[in-house]
């Protein structure tokens, strides 16, 4: 991270030595480049997200984060295999599974970024595709 604020403050026409000037003379001006920087950093960590989970012990919501919507496959219910990786012995039975997708509200950016808030955590597409060939 420290190679790119360094390119970050070299477009912005701030070397080393100005930094060190800044951080000591003009304190606030530096705090608003770190949060300019932290959101740049930010928005490039929610434009790569593509999948997201959610788990709760009687409950995993799976989302695909695609460019204009979201798709989500549930499954509620005992779900203690699927938490240990056993897909081949799900009780099928004794879950609810579902799916839905839906455009981003307000926008993809506030919709991520207030899931992750929300508990959501960042997955691979491994279980999404496998859960998806099920329903």
């Amino acid at each position: 991270m420290e190679k790119e604020f360094i390119e970050f403050l070299a477009v912005h026409g701030i070397d080393s030595d100005y930094w060190e000037k800044l951080k000591k003379t003009e304190n606030e001006k530096a705090e608003d480049l770190i949060d300019i920087f932290s959101d740049v950093v930010w928005q490039k960590t929610i434009d790569k997200i593509e999948f997201l989970e959610h788990r709760t012990n009687r409950s995993i919501k799976l989302f695909n984060c695609k460019k204009d919507s979201i798709e989500l496959i549930g499954i509620d219910g005992d779900i203690k295999d699927l938490n240990k990786g056993k897909l081949s012995t799900l009780n099928q039975n004794k879950l609810s599974i579902y799916t839905h997708t839906k455009t981003y509200s307000p926008n993809r950016d506030q919709e991520l970024f207030n899931m992750i808030k929300g508990g959501c955590s960042l997955s691979d597409n491994q279980l999404f595709n496998k859960l998806k060939k099920l329903v």
